[in-house]
């Protein structure tokens, strides 16, 4: 079984975190004040974090197509890749419980 890694996962994880404050941050923005100086430092600022866990999802050794998948969908991208690297590690410890049980 290919289980990603921990820092694959960690990495992603934060990504994914720093996605949603990005864009949590634009939205506030847009439904208060709209101030241009936020949206031109926060719309590169997500729009490069959404492609770091977009390629990072894609290109990730081991990840289910899940994971994959819903890295690629804008807005509730950050959101659904988060839970779904809480799944990718329940799946990688229960894997390597399992396999120490093997081993012994």
């Amino acid at each position: 079984m290919n289980l990603p890694s921990r820092g694959v996962l960690r990495a992603l994880a934060l990504l994914s975190v720093l996605e949603l404050l990005s864009v949590t941050a634009l939205l506030i923005n847009l439904a208060t004040l709209h101030l241009r100086p936020v949206t031109a430092l926060l719309g590169p600022t997500h729009g490069a974090l959404f492609l770091a866990v977009a390629v990072t999802a894609l290109l990730a050794r081991g990840l289910l197509p899940r994971t994959r998948w819903m890295a690629l969908i804008p807005v509730a991208g950050g959101v659904l890749t988060l839970v779904n690297v809480r799944i990718e590690r329940a799946r990688a410890g229960s894997a390597g419980s399992v396999h120490k049980e093997t081993l012994l």
